[in-house]
């Protein structure tokens, strides 16, 4: 978490600690290990054991991840608007919908295991009615939308600076509500005239640090929604430009007409020159506007984006890899270390010791899913359930069926799924 002078407001559901507390181990598997390895419920006698452990641990886990990829980007590759690859059948449109389903299917269940949540209709449309002061209120056209799909993970409060004149523009940090990743999986209708988008692709995205009210950004927009300030920026001065043009002339056409000469012309000339003058000006005041915003929007986005496409499947698999054999080795080290020597406990308290252990690793409070978690380890042979109790293995026998598990794998050619 990033601790900052000021706070900006924040809505109530994000004070909720439901909501605060995610299902995500915020430490990368290689620093878990380490850190776990120097804890003082851990026998110094079983130090390389439980190294060992965790290696083949991650082992096992990249194999199942490196078959899931191959599935995946199969899966993809036709839908990929950036593969350069060559196609030998290319799919038809009943076809490519039945991929598309399929596709969107395993994407969730990808998402899931990386320990992403799906944003739900009400945070986007709370985004489109609102930009932070280094955001940009956009224009979505959810009707040419076939399938959209955002997804978050990383909940925390950022730090960003600020100006405006009630500190009389001088720099500021504030506090602002932001996920630390975000994706965007989407792909339009045949009915879409959009050039950018080709309706027989599916488009992924990922983002980071984004703030949760400049959501909408991130999202395949349709153009800037401009606010009544903006609007009052660019009629306030066309008017003001067409009444200066206006006086200026009304006095030559005084004039003229004093004389008695070109009265009538003068007054037609005086009146289309001055709407003609008040439009071009307002209109290339709106113009720089847009620019304005679009290079703004532009910018955030250059050092927002992290991947896309292909690029964003390599990395969620690669985050679900870490996830998964992080919290396989947590759960392990709680049941077999920081319960009572070869004692069992309940599924509440092995969860209680993974979050207090995380939770003193980094400092931050973790809702750690550890029901998904026992249930791989059943299926290894880390857990043993008697009733409602579960037990973990002693670290020897640990590692023989994962060294087993491992053998088995390659010995009949086959692999988990």
């Amino acid at each position: 978490m990033v601790v900052a002078s000021e706070r900006l407001e924040v809505e109530e559901d994000l004070t909720r600690p439901e909501v605060l507390r995610e299902h995500y181990v915020p430490m990368h598997s290689s620093d878990l290990v380490r850190y776990l390895s120097a804890h003082p419920a851990l026998p110094k006698d079983s130090q390389a054991t439980f190294a060992q452990f965790a290696g083949l641990t991650l082992s096992l886990t990249h194999h199942i991840y490196r078959q899931r990829y191959e599935q995946l980007t199969g899966l993809y590759a036709p839908l990929d608007p950036d593969s350069d690859r060559v196609l030998l059948e290319v799919p038809l449109d009943e076809k490519r919908q039945a991929s598309c389903s399929r596709l969107a299917a395993e994407i969730r269940a990808a998402v899931a295991r990386a320990n992403y949540h799906r944003l739900s209709e009400d945070d986007i449309q709370r985004a489109l009615k609102a930009a932070s002061q280094w955001g940009v209120r956009m224009r979505v056209n959810f009707q040419v939308m076939e399938r959209m799909e955002v997804y978050a993970r990383g909940f925390v409060i950022g730090s960003r600076e600020h100006r405006n004149w009630k500190t009389f523009f001088r720099r500021r940090t504030v506090e602002v509500p932001l996920y630390q990743r975000l994706m965007v999986v989407f792909h339009t209708r045949p009915e879409d005239e959009n050039p950018q988008f080709d309706y027989r692709k599916v488009y992924l995205r990922l983002f980071k640090n984004v703030p949760k009210q400049d959501i909408d950004m991130m999202l395949p927009a349709t153009g800037i929604q401009m606010s009544w300030i903006d609007h009052s920026r660019i009629v306030v001065p066309s008017i003001y430009a067409a009444a200066m043009t206006m006086w200026r002339f009304l006095r030559n056409v005084l004039l003229w007409t004093f004389f008695g000469v070109f009265k009538t012309l003068g007054l037609v000339v005086l009146v289309v020159f001055a709407l003609g003058f008040g439009i071009k000006s307002m209109f290339t005041y709106r113009t720089a506007t847009k620019r304005r915003y679009m290079l703004n929007m532009t910018q955030k986005l250059y050092y927002q984006n992290l991947d896309n496409n292909s690029g964003v499947l390599l990395r969620l698999l690669d985050d679900g890899e870490q996830q998964e054999a992080a919290e396989v080795i947590l759960c392990y080290f709680a049941a077999a270390f920081l319960l009572p020597q070869g004692a069992s406990g309940t599924l509440a308290e092995i969860d209680s010791a993974c979050e207090l252990l995380l939770e003193s690793a980094t400092g931050i409070q973790v809702d750690f899913d550890v029901e998904a978690t026992a249930r791989n380890m059943v299926k290894l042979g880390l857990l043993k359930v008697h009733g409602n109790s579960w037990q973990a293995v002693p670290l020897d026998q640990a590692m023989q069926y994962l060294d087993t598990t491992w053998d088995s794998w390659f010995r009949l050619g086959k692999g988990r799924n």
